[in-house]
C-alpha cells in the first residue's frame, strides 16, 4: 500500500470519527447547538487521536529501519 493511500485511509477515518462524535454530542443535547465544553471535549479526543496515530506511525517507522539494517 502506497503512503499516499494510508494517508488518506486515516484521514477518511479521523473525519468519520469526528463526525460521528459531532452527531452524538448534537443527539446528547436534543439538537441544541453544541457548548465551549462540548468543543473542548471534541478537540481532546481529536488531539489524542493524533497523538496515537503518530506514536503508532513512529513505532513502525522506526522498526522498519532496523529491519532494514539487518
Amino acid at each position: 500500500m502506497s503512503n499516499r493511500r494510508r494517508i488518506f485511509l486515516v484521514f477518511i477515518s479521523l473525519s468519520i470519527g469526528m463526525g460521528l462524535s459531532v452527531l452524538l454530542f448534537i443527539k446528547k443535547n436534543n439538537g441544541k447547538p453544541l457548548d465551549s465544553n462540548d468543543y473542548l471535549w471534541l478537540g481532546t479526543n481529536l488531539f489524542f487521536s493524533l497523538l496515537i496515530i503518530g506514536g503508532v506511525v513512529y513505532y513502525f517507522s522506526k522498526k522498519d529501519q532496523n529491519n532494514l539494517k539487518k
